[in-house]
């Protein structure tokens, strides 16, 4: 009977060990962000979003325009450059341009031509293929 109980034992160490191993590899223990160049951007992972979708074409009203760069994980990638590609007739404020620890860029739109207008972001590893449509009435 003592021989059962040290099987079980022994059992029930060696699963513990392999859980937590499996526990430290998860990202639970990781940055939020890669830093610098040693995380390789997924464009197909990013996204660029906007709030809200429309707004005067009067030149003050703005829309909040945010993207997020991640990796092939879908953790953000910290330290990229983002652009803004869109019609001329729409004026791009830079509120951070560079990523942060969350891989979030931010941006304000304006425009005094209304017009429904699309809206890309652009990295140093090329062009987020999701885009947006804003309108200014």
């Amino acid at each position: 009977m003592n021989k059962k109980y040290l099987f079980i034992i022994a059992f029930l160490s060696l699963a513990l060990i392999a859980s937590l191993y499996l526990v430290a590899r998860t990202t639970i223990f990781v940055k939020k962000a890669s830093v610098g160049n040693q995380s390789t951007v997924v464009l197909e992972n990013s996204y660029v979003f906007t709030s809200p979708l429309q707004a005067k074409a009067d030149g003050k009203e703005k829309m909040r325009l945010t993207v997020f760069i991640l990796d092939g994980r879908g953790i953000g990638v910290a330290n990229r450059n983002i652009t803004i590609k869109t019609s001329s007739k729409v004026t791009i404020l830079e509120i951070q341009s560079l990523t942060d620890e969350t891989g979030k860029a931010v941006f304000d739109l304006t425009s005094e031509s209304a017009g429904q207008f699309n809206v890309s972001a652009v990295t140093p590893s090329g062009t987020v293929p999701q885009q947006v449509k804003v309108l200014f009435y």
